[in-house]
């Protein structure tokens, strides 16, 4: 059979009228790239912020080690060397609290943006964990502030024990380690989620008063507590909270809103619901239960 030869022209790989046709397709994808080019250029100038932010900055130990901080079953649980931190807008960071066996957890910053409140584990490394009691440190948290201008560090809380008389036989002045006629703990005091309020106060969580509830489904119970920052003036404004009080944070119209572990009675729903009080103690409600 003849072998069949093509044109000249059908040889070619891009015909006269497939490339006159790209010619305006490539426009159109150039002239979409410039536009995506300056979006992205105007919606970053637009994000940018000219203020700084505080944040914590936690070890890694890459994709197959667990890294632990606290979480709503396990709130006085952390890795050893969270460190408090300042970003500024240029990126460039300041180390506000070093830690090496401590850890910082919870900052927030005050109404009028001159000082950082946090809690701090004292030391989470694991000579300093008790095994017999969820791994919680023997020598707790306690909350501290910092002055952003001077960098002045205040202790708001120093570990305080308070168990009520149902709680067991309790030394008040060593949770840890008392003589043998008396409970332990077994670990420190935790005080937890610091949140400044009108007038010179704060609201936090606390272990302080060494609840046992009937079904305890956290480790250790932290309850709602309001103080003047000098430590005076303590109350409890949530006893009701049985079930684990956790991170208030204030509202507009004034209420403190917090998460709580519904566990107890009617309200053993086993889930964690959103709760509002006032800073007094009344008005306990459910937000989002």
């Amino acid at each position: 059979m003849p072998r069949l030869e093509l044109p000249e022209q059908m040889h070619r790989s891009r015909p006269r009228h497939a490339a006159l046709h790209e010619r305006p397709a490539m426009s159109a994808v150039r002239l979409l790239l410039t536009f995506l080019l300056l979006m992205g250029s105007v919606i970053g100038d637009a994000m940018a912020v000219d203020y700084d932010v505080v944040y914590v900055r936690q070890p890694r130990f890459g994709d197959f080690q667990n890294t632990i901080w606290p979480e709503i079953f396990h709130p006085g649980r952390i890795d050893p060397g969270a460190d408090l931190m300042l970003l500024h807008p240029d990126g460039s960071e300041e180390v506000l609290v070093n830690c090496q066996v401590c850890s910082v957890t919870d900052p927030m910053l005050s109404f009028d943006a001159q000082w950082v409140y946090y809690s701090l584990f004292h030391d989470v490394s694991p000579s300093q964990l008790n095994g017999q009691r969820d791994n919680l440190s023997r020598l707790g948290a306690d909350i501290f502030r910092i002055n952003l201008q001077s960098r002045q560090i205040e202790q708001l809380t120093f570990g305080e024990f308070t168990p009520t008389t149902g709680a067991g036989h309790f030394d008040p002045g060593n949770p840890l380690d008392p003589p043998a006629q008396f409970n332990r703990l077994g670990y420190g005091i935790l005080n937890l989620g610091p949140m400044p309020l009108p007038g010179g106060r704060l609201a936090f969580t606390s272990s302080r008063n060494g609840l046992l509830p009937t079904q305890p489904f956290t480790t250790p119970s932290m309850q709602l507590f309001v103080m003047d920052l000098d430590g005076g003036n303590l109350e409890p404004i949530a006893p009701m909270s049985l079930g684990s009080a956790l991170h208030p944070t204030m509202l507009r119209d004034g209420r403190l809103m917090f998460s709580s572990y519904e566990s107890q009675g009617l309200r053993d729903r086993r889930i964690w619901g959103i709760w509002t009080i006032w800073p007094d103690g009344r008005n306990w409600a459910p937000l989002v239960s």
